[in-house]
């Protein structure tokens, strides 16, 4: 065994060119990811019970475990999506309930929500016409004037019971969140997206307790009119019925190949339920999720499956009570015209420039929550809900669900306005209307628009479960609610174009902004509307706003964005124009570490439990190359393997040999357990890896971090001639790209500290009102 040793440790600090690569922002969570060798654990069963087979002593037993080998997938992916159906369902009748608390109540029963408790109306309504789409809002309207929902009257009273009911959803929620599982905030999408790329985060992120506060502190966080969505933590809460059901039932066999299908065929799912679009879903997976992993036709199929099952459980809950999974289905009766194209165009933009600068702001916010709020986390949602529900009361777009505001710009006005399904008072301006009537719905629209864009800069990222597409997509629709006013007002006139199709184009556009998806966008967008006439227009909107991402170098997403803001583990590139900048100028040889710790082929197991078991942290490594015993000095040492540190612990717990014995029995790691002929030696062939993936010297850091991508290795032994000259791990050619890349181009979120400051020596005072010790943490920070 080779007495020279350096970090080879992926955790730690692992780079002979510079020493405090480790401590930039772009790489300071990669400690808490455990990287999976594709290579050689993809296939192996994750729990420890799954390295025995078992043994079936009767025809029963054997007939039995036959058919679950057989039935196992197909179980468990309709466990996960029946399970994924009633969760969703369950979230957005309790979302539902919760928001109308905060205006009304059921007379006969308080804890309805109007859905339940308007439905015998609804029904009996139902029983003398047949379009009950068109008449659900009417029949609400019913139900109001026949006392059977009772909305909270006054101007005073509904105005506190608002607020009141904003600030103590909020609370339980966040409460919920800091107190019971830490993990369920925020959306999720990132470390999921890291996860299923080989990248495994703390199992507390997928756990049961996380998914039952994720499912309950989320419809709590919407009903408290926050500016965020339930789709980003949809994902979450779908992904871990994916683990906890794979966990449960395959916990024998489940490999990590197979829990990256499960689990990005559940995230695809959670898209679906959250926006009843069970297509748009699985290209969510394909889309998102799959640019971080294999999606193979395995995989493809898992995720239309999973999508379709969940959806139908979803559609059989019937949590809108009106037989649909979605509250917009838009019947466009007027096709476009080619001389709306410049207004798609802007819509366009619009998206672009929204995704760009709300993501960027919104980054340089959570730099500042980092800095100044981390130690108030609840006093921060406190003052949120609170700002955010004063302000919302005031404006209709902003005070109702946002959800139920896109379905009122989306729809298109009836003829008839005084029996229109969603008459509202954007139906009933023309060229005729007062110029000051016009000018009230045109700011209300624009002012909800710009106030929305803040609440999301300062919402997302909050001590609560937190998405961001819905709020984007409300952005989008008021947005481009309002460019419909103008052009009806000043270009076309009235009746002439389809203003709910420009909100929804406006939507369109956001999405794509925010979250940098194509496909994915126009495909959840008509299924969530019906509107296939507007097919193109929704495909030109998509198109322009990525181009203008794309040109304006926004780094991916703000799923993407955050994997680098919060410094965790993805093996991608930033931009293709950087690597072809510098990494092809650096070689492995300037990368690898060249003091390796190494085992011998053979040696006793006492010298491994010593290793093991060393105290000292600097030597606290996660894998060991196996060295040939024919070598003498360290020039010549010749590479028969590798092996993980975690996979020797396993394996010396197993043999459990102490005392007198571990300093005579020898371990072979080359050997198999059929081939020694000595009865003190045993063999550990079987967790190491005998065909490492090798490079030499002179290859080129860009060839090399393409090879850990596609491989999927965790690390790489560097040789010449025959010879071990180095290794290199996942996370070293990441801190190396990620570390020079803001060596040569700057750090690629610039904050401005003066600013932060500032504005921290004003909000400060505003938290003080909300915490006792406000004063004295204040004063150490």
């Amino acid at each position: 065994m080779s007495s020279s040793y350096n970090s080879q440790n992926e955790d730690t600090v692992n780079e002979p060119y510079d020493k405090n690569l480790a401590l930039i922002p772009e790489t300071e969570s990669f400690s808490k990811f455990i990287t999976i060798d594709k290579l050689v654990e993809a296939d192996k069963p994750i729990s420890d019970a799954g390295q025995s087979r078992k043994i079936f002593t009767s025809t029963f037993q054997v007939y039995k475990g036959t058919i679950w080998e057989r039935s196992k997938t197909f179980v468990t992916l309709t466990c996960i999506a029946v399970m994924i159906g009633c969760f969703a369902g369950f979230i957005q009748i309790t979302t539902e309930t919760f928001v109308n608390w905060k205006t009304g109540h059921c007379a006969r029963n308080w804890l309805l929500n109007k859905s339940f408790c308007c439905t015998d109306v609804m029904l009996a309504d139902m029983s003398k016409r047949s379009n009950t789409l068109s008449l659900f809002k009417r029949q609400e309207m019913e139900c109001i004037e026949q006392g059977v929902w009772i909305e909270r009257e006054g101007v005073i009273f509904p105005f506190f019971t608002f607020i009141l009911f904003s600030f103590c959803f909020a609370m339980i929620s966040t409460l919920l969140v800091k107190y019971v599982a830490p993990m369920a905030t925020g959306s999720g999408i990132s470390e999921i997206k890291v996860w299923v790329s080989g990248f495994v985060y703390e199992s507390e992120f997928l756990s049961g307790i996380t998914l039952l506060v994720k499912s309950v502190s989320l419809p709590l966080a919407i009903s408290a009119g926050l500016s965020i969505g339930k789709e980003g933590p949809s994902v979450h809460y779908a992904t871990c019925c994916g683990f906890v059901v794979t966990r449960w039932l395959l916990k024998d066999s489940l490999t990590y190949s197979d829990q990256f299908e499960y689990l990005t065929a559940a995230s695809g799912a959670g898209v679906a339920v959250a926006f009843g679009a069970p297509i748009g879903g699985v290209l969510f997976g394909l889309e998102e999720i799959s640019s971080a992993t294999d999606f193979n036709a395995s995989t493809l199929w898992k995720s239309y499956y999973v999508a379709l099952i969940a959806v139908t459980t979803l559609k059989c809950i019937d949590p809108f009570r009106n037989g649909k999974i979605i509250l917009f289905n838009v019947t466009y009766d007027k096709n476009w015209k080619v001389i709306e194209l410049p207004i798609f165009i802007l819509l366009g933009i619009f998206g672009g420039l929204y995704g760009k600068y709300i993501s960027r702001w919104n980054i340089r916010y959570v730099h500042f929550r980092k800095q100044y709020l981390k130690r108030w986390p609840v006093q921060e949602v406190a003052i949120l809900a609170l700002g955010t529900a004063f302000i919302s009361y005031f404006n209709e777009f902003l005070k109702l669900d946002m959800t139920e505001s896109m379905g009122v710009l989306f729809h298109e006005c009836s003829k008839n306005d005084n029996s229109s399904v969603f008459a509202h008072r954007l139906c009933q301006l023309d060229e005729n209307t007062h110029f000051w009537e016009f000018a009230k719905a045109f700011s209300s629209l624009l002012f909800a628009t710009i106030v929305r864009s803040l609440c999301v800069i300062i919402s997302y990222g909050a001590k609560v479960p937190a998405g961001i597409f819905v709020p984007s997509m409300a952005i989008g629709a008021t947005f481009g609610r309002a460019v419909s006013l103008l052009v009806e007002r000043f270009v076309t006139g009235a009746n002439v174009i389809t203003p709910g199709a420009y909100a929804f184009l406006g939507a369109a556009a956001t999405l794509t902004g925010i979250t940098n998806l194509t496909l994915t966008v126009v495909v959840i967008m008509l299924e969530l509307t019906g509107a296939f006439i507007y097919i193109i227009p929704t495909m030109i909107v998509v198109a322009i706003s990525r181009i203008i991402l794309t040109s304006s170098g926004t780094a991916g997403g703000i799923a993407d964005q955050m994997i680098l803001v919060n410094g965790f583990p993805l093996l991608e590139y930033e931009s293709e124009d950087k690597e072809d900048d510098f990494m092809t100028s650096y070689t492995t040889g300037e990368i690898m570490s060249t003091d390796l710790y190494t085992l011998s082929e053979t040696m006793y197991v006492s010298d491994l439990e010593t290793l093991l078991n060393d105290p000292n942290k600097e030597k606290l490594v996660n894998g060991f190359p196996i060295i040939s015993n024919t070598f003498k000095i360290d020039s010549e040492m010749r590479c028969l393997g590798y092996v993980l540190k975690r996979h020797l612990i396993a394996r010396m717990a197993q043999h459990n040999i102490t005392g007198s014995d571990s300093s005579k029995t020898v371990i072979n790691f080359t050997t198999s357990a059929e081939a020694l002929t000595n009865d003190l030696e045993i063999s550990f062939k079987d967790i190491v890896n005998l065909q490492p993936t090798t490079v030499k010297p002179h290859v080129s850091a860009a060839m090399l971090f393409k090879t850990f991508k596609h491989m999927g290795c965790k690390a790489i032994i560097v040789e010449e001639d025959g010879l071990l000259r180095g290794l290199i791990t996942s996370k070293d050619i990441q801190r190396f790209e990620r570390s020079k890349t803001r060596e040569k181009f700057g750090p690629t979120y610039i904050y401005n500290e003066e600013l932060n400051r500032r504005f921290w020596s004003l909000l400060s005072k505003v938290i003080n009102l909300f915490s006792k010790n406000a004063d004295v943490e204040i004063a150490a920070l």
